[in-house]
């Protein structure tokens, strides 16, 4: 089985020039926890996913303290995480998403797909040789075509 029968198409891409209030919404309405996102070529440029982006919400000096644990010591006011909401979602998508994020072709083998869903990237773009993104697979991509082959056989 190919990646080709088990990928779903996008139907709404996002790109990088959105703000990132425009894909914060997006993934909100969508119960979506990580995106693809394009150029307005229609190319991959790389992955956003909503650990980023809550990461982003911390205060920037528990990002500094290496291997703490505990941090309900802090406090903060809902001003302070809303300004920090509002900073990231003023932002370009394309300054924040990971264009290191893996890809596979529509002709690879569908265990390629697996294996990078079960190294924890839960969403796989499908890329043409062009670099343009013409699907992805994720794990319900994936039962959804198991499910239509069943459906087909006698």
């Amino acid at each position: 089985m190919d990646c080709r029968i088990c990928m779903s198409p996008v139907t709404t891409p996002l790109y990088t020039d959105q703000s990132a209030g425009t894909v914060i919404d997006f993934m909100r309405k969508q119960h979506l926890e990580l995106v693809p996102i394009v150029d307005r070529d229609n190319k991959f440029a790389g992955l956003i996913s909503t650990a980023k982006l809550m990461r982003m919400l911390l205060p920037k000096s528990i990002g500094m303290m290496r291997g703490i644990k505990h941090v309900g010591y802090l406090r903060e006011s809902a001003e302070e995480l809303q300004a920090r909401m509002d900073d990231i979602r003023s932002q370009r998508i394309g300054d924040l998403l990971d264009p290191y994020a893996q890809t596979v072709h529509p002709e690879a083998s569908l265990a390629d797909a697996l294996k990078l869903i079960s190294d924890r990237q839960y969403i796989v773009p499908v890329v043409d040789e062009d670099g343009l993104l013409v699907g992805a697979i994720s794990y319900f991509s994936i039962m959804h075509a198991l499910e239509a082959a069943q459906g087909e056989t006698p």
